[in-house]
């Protein structure tokens, strides 16, 4: 039975701090204890979330609140949108247990070795390969910008999204498409990037090959309180609208694509993290706040996506600048669910044994298990 002994072995904290972050068991003890919910996208402020060891040994959480959830290593991943199959491999992967899902059929066992992921060490590894351009590289290029005018496609493009003259977003014509200028956080040029209206595959290319994909950073980058990561350059150049606009005190990096990397300047403060809510932008989100919490981030807050086919900038475009200040103040909703009960072994075991000191002497009142432990 290798699922029941990967969870019977399994460090659920360990577990907890390798997908969201060291920082998310702090407060957690030998024994447990309840911290906030670590869970992507499950913020909050008064801590909920419970974990400890049951009366065999085996690490359990549960999280207060009806229908909340509750169990052990698997259903803590399943809770985190793991099918049962992924749940199982990664249960095998983290505790080094050896599978016996072929027993029987004469199939040899494996034991999958677990490395975990170092995300700050994969970022330090981008940031090695991002360059800013040269002086030559930029001025062959300058020299072959116009200057965008209001009648121009792109420029009506930037009025549609909002970003037409917006500050901080330097943006031209090249061969009637849209280019941009990406700088980084010492507000040096790190590339130039291109907006094909032509474009087959990819819409979006960077004009000088070689310099890696830099996320684009604000203005004066660095003297805010609280940095955004946010999926799309344009994106980034309309929440920092917005943040001009408002006077709000926050830095915003906009990466190029859910699978690329932002500078890791600025990342040891309060970081706020948007991605789109899809498998993609899931990935990011998690990586992102592991990243940040690895950085020195001493809190990681999750913006709610906003619905399918919708990003920063139409919301600029087509609401304004106060609806998108009201998605950076957003806060996740907790859903209301009808009510279920569902039981696990210990559970039963401590329904039996009320059952049973009716025979014995005075019953005692579980309802709170296992938040209150019997006597």
């Amino acid at each position: 039975m290798s699922l029941t002994t990967a969870i019977d072995t399994c460090d659920l904290p360990g577990l907890i701090a390798h997908l969201c972050g060291h920082e998310a068991v702090r407060g957690l003890g030998t024994k447990g204890g309840t911290i906030c919910d670590p869970r992507p996208g499950m913020h909050e402020a008064n801590p909920s979330f419970s974990v400890w060891r049951n009366g065999a040994g085996t690490w359990m959480w549960k999280k207060r609140g009806r229908n909340s959830g509750q169990g052990t290593a698997f259903t803590f991943l399943t809770s985190l949108g793991q099918s049962g199959a992924q749940a199982r491999q990664a249960l095998l992967e983290f505790t080094g247990t050896a599978s016996t899902w072929d027993e029987g059929s004469g199939g040899a066992k494996h034991t999958v070795t677990f490395t975990p992921r170092d995300t700050l060490a994969e970022a330090r590894q981008k940031a090695a390969e991002v360059r800013p351009m040269t002086q030559r590289q930029f001025g062959e290029l300058r020299d072959r910008l116009e200057p965008l005018k209001a009648e121009d496609a792109a420029a009506q493009e930037l009025a549609r999204r909002g970003l037409w003259l917006a500050d901080g977003l330097q943006a031209f014509k090249y061969e009637g498409d849209l280019v941009f200028l990406v700088r980084g956080p010492d507000g040096r040029a790190y590339n130039i990037k291109r907006r094909r209206t032509d474009a087959v595959k990819s819409k979006y290319q960077v004009m000088v090959p070689g310099l890696s994909t830099p996320a684009w950073c604000n203005p004066r980058y660095g003297q805010a309180k609280r940095v955004l990561l946010v999926e799309g350059e344009l994106n980034a150049a309309a929440a920092w609208r917005v943040i001009r606009q408002s006077g709000l005190d926050l830095d915003v990096q906009g990466l190029a694509g859910t699978d690329t990397w932002p500078f890791l300047e600025g990342l040891d403060r309060e970081v706020l993290i948007y991605a789109d809510a899809d498998r993609s932008g899931d990935g990011m989100r998690a990586r992102m706040q592991d990243l940040a919490f690895a950085s020195g981030a001493p809190r990681v807050q999750q913006l709610p996506a906003l619905p399918a086919g919708q990003d920063f900038c139409d919301v600029l475009g087509e609401q304004g600048v106060a609806a998108l200040e009201r998605v950076l103040h957003a806060q996740h909703e907790r859903p209301v669910e009808e009510e279920t009960l569902t039981l696990w072994p210990a559970q039963f075991e401590v329904q039996q044994a009320a059952r049973m000191s009716v025979l014995l002497g005075q019953p005692e009142d579980h309802r709170a298990w296992p938040l209150v432990r019997p006597r």
